[in-house]
């Protein structure tokens, strides 16, 4: 059965798109969402409809929504410049294009049409499953009545709170382990000075030993030995503390910190690891008796540089868990024993902390602020508690009483300070009880990124009032860096390999352009064209898009990523080395201008009359004269200084953001 929607024909059939000599194949989520649209006629469709209709009730996060309704759209938008889907804020989608049926049937039976094979199908195999499954359930039951006494009896997906919270330090406690007897946690700790340590709690006796500084560390299963990294006169070194003699034992010397730190069996730990900051972090073990350094997986560095950040290992089977970054709204998860790969799991959330599960070969998973149960049989994940706060790490802790769940939470609040070039002195220009980020400003428009309402958005400061810039956009913003056009009416950003545009006024956005260049930085000329970083050859390079013509041309040959012109110059950094080179358009011969301009200034660095800004770690904000070249030091470093800041439009103002003093506890939940 067809139906016009627009000037596009639907095809159930073949589940295609169709216009002209142009198709779109329908992924089957997208199909499923098209048809539960197409079944409203007209009516608006809640998430919670949407999950039962497309997702038959499983929970999903905002993310996987979000993206159908963006795949949908992009196939629309290939074939028809019209409107055909609109975001209802706050309830949900619906369709507002022309529906016309090729019969002059209404839409309704088309739909029932369109569905009814699949509708049979699916009832007779529901029955049959179900039959099969009601009878092994009441054989499980009859037999585990018959063998098990009813108190052995586990109950899983149930947490609840014990102590609120088992720590409360002032400052922050994160990064978490336990040994095997549940006796001793270890917890890292930073105080309101920002003075770090690691800490051995014990349980029995309810005390703490401050053990280490500055450092990352893990306890093993018996609680004898930390591994841990440390940083001394700048040479990141990891080695093993033991507990009873507290006496330290060098290992070997590491380029950086690893993000995670956990002990294996038979003396082996697992750490993270990279060749350089544009690959990605990888699994690696060590064997203390036998000093055998391993790698144990090997992601893509394409568009990828977190790789594998986080892991964890069960010591009952020794399974190995690697939690993979996929995109902001995915991670992939690989099960690992022996150096084979045993199963891979995808999922619709963004993960940051996984742990096995007490009492299963399942795993807990964590996102933001929510615990999810994964079933690593079939991939399946359900929620299993909703948390109000944002979670740092997990660990497991046992007792008499049986395990529980211990979770450290961290909220981190940020504020915007104004620092005054000429008089040198600072004033608080923004601030909140969350997060204040990414100060921009051209002509008389001020923005920041911040969370002081629900998430990251927008927020436009006039005077001395925030006003939340409130768009409906196809996925979760979270966050991401922009840059405003010269009129300050639109924000120019990237997500997902894609670039788009958002005009402050009306509150609305667009794809810049809607073939994938798998981009990323993106920032303005002189005549709002843009300029942006590429690496759809396997390398990343600047390119120059020209709205007019709708051309994309190479800007750069050997590496680019965050680029700017001004008159007859290309001046850009690159991806995989320090420095800030410059060439002529029209030439491929290029100049290093600036040695030390670190990577991490693709975040910031801009260019006002013959200025250029930027920020060196070791010492602060400066400024580079394009035309003589002489630099001068404007905002020295502070300790509480985070590399997000811009330069006001009269160059008189530096906006900077403030790191505020770090809080978290550590809670503790039973199952």
């Amino acid at each position: 059965m067809t139906v016009h929607i627009a000037s596009v024909m639907f095809d159930a059939n073949q589940r295609t798109l169709v216009k002209g000599t142009q198709s779109r194949n329908l992924e089957p989520k997208v199909f499923n969402f098209l048809t539960a649209l197409l079944a409203a006629n007209g009516q608006i469709v809640s998430r919670d409809q949407l999950i039962e209709k497309v997702w038959n009730n499983r929970v999903v996060g905002e993310g996987a929504i979000n993206r159908t309704v963006s795949l949908l759209r992009g196939h629309f938008a290939a074939l028809t410049d019209e409107n055909i889907i609109e975001t209802v804020p706050t309830q949900g989608y619906r369709l507002i294009a022309c529906l016309e049926g090729l019969s002059k049937d209404p839409i309704e039976p088309v739909l029932n049409e369109i569905t009814a094979t699949e509708n049979k199908k699916s009832t007779w195999f529901f029955i049959k499953v179900s039959c099969v499954i009601t009878f092994i359930l009441l054989f499980l039951v009859a037999l585990i009545s018959y063998f098990i006494k009813p108190d052995s009896f586990t109950h899983s997906n149930t947490l609840s709170l014990i102590s609120a919270p088992l720590i409360a330090l002032n400052g922050s406690e994160y990064k978490l382990s336990t040994t095997d007897s549940g006796q001793h946690i270890l917890f890292h700790h930073l105080d309101e000075n920002n003075n770090q340590a690691v800490y051995l709690y014990d349980t029995k006796k309810h005390s703490k030993k401050r053990v280490l500084t500055d450092s990352l560390a893990t306890i093993n299963a018996k609680g004898t030995q930390l591994v841990y990294a440390t940083n001394i006169d700048k040479q990141c070194s990891i080695a093993i503390y033991y507990v009873a003699t507290q006496k330290q034992q060098p290992l070997f010397t590491c380029d950086e910190i690893p993000t995670s730190l956990v002990w294996g069996e038979n003396n082996t730990f697992y750490f993270t690891k990279r060749f350089s900051k544009s690959h990605p972090y990888q699994v690696f073990s060590y064997n203390v008796n036998t000093g055998r350094l391993k790698q144990i997986t090997n992601p893509t560095s394409k568009n990828n540089t977190k790789g594998d950040f986080n892991f964890n290992y069960n010591r009952h089977t020794n399974q190995l868990a690697v939690l993979r970054y996929i995109n902001d709204n995915q991670s992939h998860i690989i099960i690992i024993n022996d150096d084979h790969v045993l199963t891979e799991h995808t999922v619709d959330l963004r993960i940051n902390n996984l742990l096995w599960h007490p009492n299963n070969n399942d795993l807990i998973i964590a996102d933001s602020a929510s615990l999810y149960t994964l079933k690593t049989a079939n991939s399946h994940y359900s929620l299993l508690k909703k948390l109000d706060f944002k979670i740092n790490s997990l660990a497991l802790l046992q007792s008499d009483n049986g395990p529980s769940l211990l979770i450290s939470n961290l909220n981190a609040v940020s504020d915007i300070a104004k620092y005054n070039i000429k008089q040198k002195t600072h004033i608080t220009w923004q601030q909140s009880a969350r997060t204040e980020l990414l100060p921009r400003m051209k002509a008389d428009t001020q923005l920041i990124l911040s969370t002081r309402y629900k998430s990251h958005h927008w927020w436009r400061i006039k005077g001395d009032n925030a006003q939340l810039i409130n768009v409906d956009l196809p996925f979760e913003l979270q966050f991401v860096r922009y840059e405003l056009s010269d009129d300050g009416k639109r924000v120019l950003f990237s997500k997902h390999g894609d670039i788009y545009e958002l005009n402050i006024d009306e509150n609305t956005y667009q794809h810049v352009f809607t073939e994938s260049k798998n981009s990323y930085v993106a920032n303005y000329d002189a005549n709002n064209n843009v300029i942006y970083s590429g690496n759809s050859s396997g390398n990343w390079q600047l390119w120059h898009y020209q709205r007019s013509s709708g051309q994309h041309t190479q800007l750069t040959v050997n590496g680019g990523y965050s680029g700017r012109i001004i008159g007859e110059y290309l001046y850009y950094s690159k991806f995989t080395v320090d420095g800030l080179w410059r060439k002529k358009l029209d030439h491929p011969n290029e100049e290093l201008i600036i040695k030390d301009f670190n990577r991490i200034n693709w975040l910031n660095w801009q260019i006002i009359n013959n200025q250029l800004y930027f920020y060196r770690q070791e010492t602060g904000v400066w400024a580079f004269n394009i035309d003589t070249h002489i630099e001068q030091l404007l905002l020295p470093k502070t300790d509480d200084f985070i590399h997000q800041y811009t330069i006001s439009p009269d160059q008189q103002y530096i906006y900077w953001v403030r790191l505020k003093a770090l809080q978290g506890d550590i809670y503790q939940y039973a199952f």
